[in-house]
């Protein structure tokens, strides 16, 4: 006999918090339930009493029994174009809109790019492990991780560390298009 599987509360109260923005210590903050607890909490380690739900939620601004649900994100998220954060590299060769979720930032940023002919992104280092997938989109591009490089064409993607000093180049005389994913594991 197959038992019913228990809500995710520490996972729900998680998306909660990424979705509004607020960090643990944060929302440690506006509950008085300890940034440990929390921590424990979302990790599933531990459930929390009714009491202690009940603070998190009031802080949260978010009705209880959504905390319970086994699927609190069953919406369709949509990011409209012109509400996509826009920044530009240092040198404003490549414009770089961001497309990734609030809530999901941790782990996963997505990144429509546009980069001025001959235009070149450098990055520091990201965290431990993390990489980026970038898809040419339109151009030709020299991506460089370390002492590694690969040219992409229109069509390719290429995987690649991220957590040691990286380039996009755009290598043509045309403004070229990429997609970047960079997956920050926990």
């Amino acid at each position: 006999m197959n038992k019913p599987k228990p809500p995710a509360i520490g996972s729900n109260i998680a998306n909660y918090r990424k979705q509004k923005g607020m960090s643990m210590e944060e929302l440690s903050k506006r509950s008085g339930v300890s940034k440990s607890m929390l921590s424990q909490i979302e990790q599933e380690k531990t459930n929390p009493t009714v009491i202690t739900l009940w603070k998190i939620s009031k802080a949260l601004n978010v009705p209880m029994e959504h905390l319970l649900k086994r699927d609190t994100i069953s919406q369709i998220e949509v990011l409209r174009k012109d509400d996509a954060p826009i920044f530009y590299s240092e040198d404003h060769s490549c414009l770089i809109r961001v497309n990734s979720p609030v809530h999901m930032i941790d782990n996963l940023e997505l990144y429509d790019m546009t980069f001025k002919p001959r235009g070149k992104l450098c990055s520091m280092p990201h965290f431990t492990n993390a990489e980026e997938f970038l898809t040419v989109i339109t151009g030709k591009f020299r991506v460089t991780s370390g002492d590694s490089s690969a040219i992409l064409n229109e069509g390719d993607t290429g995987r690649y560390r991220a957590d040691e000093k990286h380039s996009i180049e755009n290598l043509t005389d045309q403004e070229a298009k990429a997609y970047l994913v960079v997956w920050l594991p926990q």
